[in-house]
């Protein structure tokens, strides 16, 4: 049985957020940018994809599928910032990389749009 792709109709940069700080202990200095220019697919999670997502992630929206390059190191505290489209400019923070160490296939990564910002 054969499965199709997902269409990678979306573009964006991925970042990563800075760890400098400042002499108060706090977050200081702008993100920096790990990859530009990348192509994703973006679908909205279901119902009960959002809930079972939802009990690792609280803020688990949508399901981004891409190629991602080992150099990368993408973790949790990394988002993509998307450039293209009606949402351009918006994050997508990064909840949960299912990566089975399937290079050069496709990587599905669980996002929200909630602010991590927090911690």
């Amino acid at each position: 049985m054969k499965t199709t792709q997902p269409l990678k109709r979306h573009i964006g940069d991925i970042m990563r957020p800075s760890t400098t700080l400042d002499s108060r202990g706090q977050l200081t200095g702008s993100d920096t940018t790990v990859a530009t220019g990348v192509y994703f697919s973006l679908k909205p999670l279901n119902g009960r994809e959002r809930e079972i997502a939802r009990q690792e992630f609280a803020d688990a929206s949508v399901l981004v599928t891409m190629h991602i390059d080992l150099d990368w190191s993408l973790t949790t505290k990394d988002k993509i910032l998307r450039r293209s489209g009606p949402h351009s400019g918006r994050a997508l923070n990064i909840g949960f990389i299912r990566d089975d160490e399937t290079f050069g296939l496709d990587t599905e990564i669980v996002c929200g749009e909630g602010d991590l910002s927090n911690g």
